[in-house]
């Protein structure tokens, strides 16, 4: 939207800010979830080997932790996504 439109959507400036800590993990969200398919009438979730391939082709290394924040941001995105369908 913000890319259209050239503002941000509305829900981004009231959200809370990102703490620090977790900004790396929202930073490789983006670029998995740019990366993601897409099936006939919505996007795929990300696969753990969609993330094992971006392990190996990005050099990062996730901890247990920061994969399932990975996978409940994805979660979350999709449900958001399904939402405005």
């Amino acid at each position: 939207m913000e890319r259209a439109t050239g503002k941000p959507p509305p829900e981004l400036l009231e959200a809370p800010p990102l703490p620090e800590a977790l900004a790396h993990v929202w930073g490789w969200f983006a670029e998995l979830s740019n990366a993601r398919g897409a099936g006939a009438f919505t996007l795929n979730p990300i696969s753990f080997p969609d993330m094992e391939a971006w392990v190996r082709l990005s050099g990062h290394r996730p901890t247990p932790f920061e994969v399932q924040l990975l996978r409940r941001l994805d979660e979350s995105f999709l449900i958001e996504v399904s939402k405005k369908q």
